[in-house]
């Protein structure tokens, strides 16, 4: 039987570019690895073997610059842009100057309801954005000339100052405005922003850093808040505002002054969407024995519940097991804001129903309203999908995932908890509190009866400060002596011994589903 390999934390952030580096060496290849060569590619960093056909060029072509790349795209690349200069333009100007634009909204392609606003380009991407960056040029000269002017040519700005003074402008003008240079730092997840000048950003390896104010004042946030929500078909009431939605790439969730003392907005970019188990390898986040039951548990249709703090990866990770699946295979994606983008990867997925569910205190005068979980669920049954998601399970979607858990095939939710153990509780409680029942009793018995297994994904601290995502259990959910249901470790992390146990193996009901599809544990446990 293999050796379970010592695990080595990769020192790279969970959202980097996952070419950068590769995990820990695996065992020695045998058969199994050919029917799983990405996964061995993945935990080795040696690419897989591919045969050159008679057609095939046995080299790659030289990456040549494209000739048509306008002289202004080459001047402005966001590298020339720092970000201490950008955001420390004088933003009373930058609105004053975006007014005297002529931006035509109804000639534009797109609009910011359209497109991953979060992931956008520093530059102009369709014929409006480049006609309005012409005009920014215009608008910016004239300014210049007119300072030039009153004070004298000392007061001129360099082109480097221009630069940034044109990006706040377009960024006002096609994106989310001040925001929107927050959101193109590759290296920032998460922006908590508690009153407007308490700015907090939080790194993909776990460091944070302050920065400058994002507004001018209070009023001036709730402004931004209430643009971004204008822009995505939402409202954002002032006072006493909540907002919890998808802006295309990242989510805002927002709280206004009556709610809190001071308008509060928290920002997280989805930066890791086209993933597989192969790139959970090459990170470190799991081990190659773990891909390869847990491809073996999407081809038996287990269902999932993964598990975590929030921000932990968990929406990532369920990414990374869907991917797994058969891309005929129709998925129903439930959530209150979109996160899954599963429609996005048609290459993956060739159809996904992303349905989303607006709470009506929520939604305002918007067009989903009136919308509920059950309806979304109803939808998904009668569109014939063979998969139903729920992303997150808070409240009001534990029975409706438990509903989907026993319709369809395959189903995985995600739920916050400090262990795989506690996810089975937690759950449970939501249950109770749901169907206003004083005692656990039943809903332990459906959550052993739908959920076959949980994962749990944690930070993992390093000596730097800096903090890596890993899975620390794959349990399956099993009875006890008392007949409730309890988690079962199957894959584990020593903390001590800093490597990956085994301590329980599979039921015989579960070894059943795994080997009718090709898995046989013990070829993949030790001591089994």
């Amino acid at each position: 039987m293999p050796d379970i390999p010592d695990v080595q934390i990769t020192t790279q952030p969970f959202f980097d570019d996952m070419l950068g580096a590769t995990a820990a060496a695996p065992p020695a290849a045998n058969d199994r690895v050919r029917g799983n060569s990405h996964l061995f590619s993945a935990a080795t960093g040696q690419p897989s073997l591919h045969l050159v056909g008679e057609n095939e060029s046995s080299a790659a072509a030289p990456v040549v610059a494209d000739p048509t790349e306008s002289l202004r795209n080459r001047r402005r690349r966001p590298d020339r842009i720092t970000p201490a200069g950008y955001l420390n333009v004088d933003w009373d100007i930058v609105q004053m100057l975006t007014k005297q634009l002529e931006v035509d909204t109804e000639s534009q392609e797109r609009t910011r309801a359209d497109f991953d606003v979060v992931d956008a380009s520093a530059d102009p991407e369709t014929d409006a954005e480049e006609r309005t960056m012409e005009e920014i040029d215009r608008v910016i000269e004239r300014h210049v000339v007119s300072i030039a002017q009153q004070r004298g040519t000392d007061f001129e700005w360099s082109p480097l100052e221009k630069a940034h003074y044109a990006q706040a402008i377009f960024d006002q003008a096609h994106r989310y405005g001040r925001l929107q240079q927050y959101l193109r730092e590759p290296d920032v997840e998460d922006i908590s922003i508690v009153g407007h000048d308490n700015v907090v950003v939080w790194k993909t390896n776990g460091l944070c850093e302050r920065r400058p104010p994002i507004a001018t004042n209070d009023d001036e946030l709730q402004q931004l808040i209430a643009d971004i929500a204008s822009y995505r078909g939402r409202s954002f009431a002032r006072p006493g505002g909540k907002l919890s939605l998808d802006i295309g790439g990242g989510r805002v969730s927002a709280t206004g002054r009556g709610i809190t003392s001071v308008t509060n907005m928290t920002v997280r970019k989805h930066g890791l969407v086209d993933v597989e188990l192969a790139d959970m390898v090459k990170r470190g986040t799991i081990n190659l024995e773990m891909a390869e039951f847990l491809t073996a548990a999407s081809n038996a249709n287990l269902c999932v519940l993964v598990a975590g703090f929030p921000g932990a990866g968990k929406t990532t990770f369920v990414r990374a097991m869907l991917a797994n699946i058969p891309p005929h295979e129709k998925i129903s994606t439930i959530e209150t804001e979109r996160e899954l983008y599963l429609n996005k990867l048609p290459h993956r997925h060739w159809q996904t129903q992303d349905l989303q569910y607006v709470p009506p205190q929520s939604a305002g005068a918007d067009s989903e309203a009136g919308t509920s979980l059950q309806e979304c669920l109803d939808m998904a049954l009668r569109a014939k999908s063979e998969r139903i998601v729920f992303a997150e399970i808070l409240n009001d979607e534990a029975t409706v995932a438990m509903k989907a858990m026993k319709a369809g095939k395959g189903s995985t939710s995600t739920i916050h908890a400090v262990s795989a153990d506690d996810a089975i509780h937690r759950f449970a409680d939501v249950l109770m509190s749901q169907l206003g029942l004083s005692d656990d009793t039943v809903p332990l018995r459906q959550i052993m009866r739908s959920i076959h297994l949980i994962i749990y994904i944690d930070f993992v601290e390093k000596a730097d400060g800096t903090r890596d995502r890993i899975v620390t259990e794959i349990t399956e959910v099993r009875g006890n002596d008392r007949h409730e249901p309890m988690a079962a470790r199957l894959f584990y992390f020593d903390p001590d011994l800093r490597r990956y146990t085994q301590p329980e193996k599979p039921s015989e009901q579960l070894d059943a589903r795994l080997r009718r599809v090709g898995y046989d544990y013990t070829d993949h446990w030790a001591n089994s």
